[in-house]
């Protein structure tokens, strides 16, 4: 017999879990009761788009068998995630289960939510990004090492710190195309004027490889933020900051400044988007799959 438990608490079974869009779970294991339960001659399965998975340790040891994993919530909605054996002849078998309801963050003055390893751009969007599922755009703060809510405070290093921040959604003037970022320089870097900027590329891609092609500035409205400054969205794709949020696309190869490059030419628009950061717990990783 094998059950579903939290990992740090491994004696209770987890039957039900509620999480907002772009909220993860506290890791989840799926674990043997007896040395010999079989955990890994099953699939994970669940309802189609309503969470994202991912397992991150397993183990086939003599003293049990076990698989961790977390779940994201992906798409408001309800349903079940199921371990399935598949057998070599029969039926499949439903051998575990748990009941997620996925719903919509209830905060009302933010347009985006970072919860970690994902931007839920969840209101405000110009009508030809909505479709049938929520905007989630990978994204990830924190050097490598760092990337742990709980390190928010440590600068230069940590995270970016929980809060509330604004960004403007207009072109800043000095750098609204690709040629005036060009021709501006080392100075398109250390301009710290608000707005979507573009930055140089030469014939190699970025010229600013550690910044991408675009960035945003953050301007913190409400939150402690530890004696740190200098935040920004950007597209690099490394994998890591040292503080800003570095954001890619959403699983269906959407990018993130595309989309904000769609809202600053449409109308009507707000002059300002207001971005959430909330981590779902304090040990939450804060790597999402931008590495490319």
């Amino acid at each position: 017999m094998s059950i579903f438990c939290f990992q740090k608490s491994q004696s209770d079974r987890v039957s039900k879990l509620s999480l907002t869009v772009g909220e993860e779970t506290l890791p989840l294991m799926w674990k043997g009761e007896k040395p010999d339960d079989n955990v890994h001659a099953v699939l994970f399965h669940h309802s189609s788009g309503l969470v994202f998975l991912e397992e991150t340790r397993s183990s086939a040891g003599p003293q049990g068998s076990y698989r961790v994993f977390v779940l994201t919530g992906r798409t408001p909605g309800s349903g079940r995630f199921e371990a399935i054996e598949v057998p070599r002849t029969g039926a499949l078998k439903t051998l575990g289960q748990i009941d997620i309801d996925v719903r919509d963050p209830s905060d009302q003055d933010a347009d985006l939510v970072y919860t970690g390893k994902f931007i839920y751009w969840r209101k405000s969007m110009p009508v030809s990004l909505k479709g049938t599922n929520p905007l989630l755009y990978a994204a990830t703060s924190g050097l490598i090492g760092n990337q742990i809510g709980s390190l928010q405070s440590s600068k230069d290093h940590g995270p970016l710190p929980e809060g509330l921040y604004s960004f403007f959604t207009h072109l800043d003037p000095r750098q609204s195309s690709l040629d005036a970022a060009n021709k501006r320089g080392d100075k398109a870097i250390s301009n710290q004027e608000e707005g979507i900027q573009f930055l140089p590329i030469g014939g190699n891609g970025p010229v600013y490889p550690d910044w991408g092609t675009f960035r945003v500035r953050l301007t913190p409205v409400q939150g402690n933020m530890f004696g740190r400054g200098g935040f920004y969205l950007h597209n690099s794709h490394k994998g890591y900051s040292h503080g800003c949020i570095e954001v890619g696309a959403d699983a269906g190869g959407l990018d993130f400044f595309t989309s904000l490059l769609t809202y600053a030419g449409s109308q009507p628009r707000k002059a300002k988007l207001v971005l959430r950061v909330k981590y779902s717990y304090p040990e939450q990783f804060t790597a999402g799959r931008t590495l490319r």
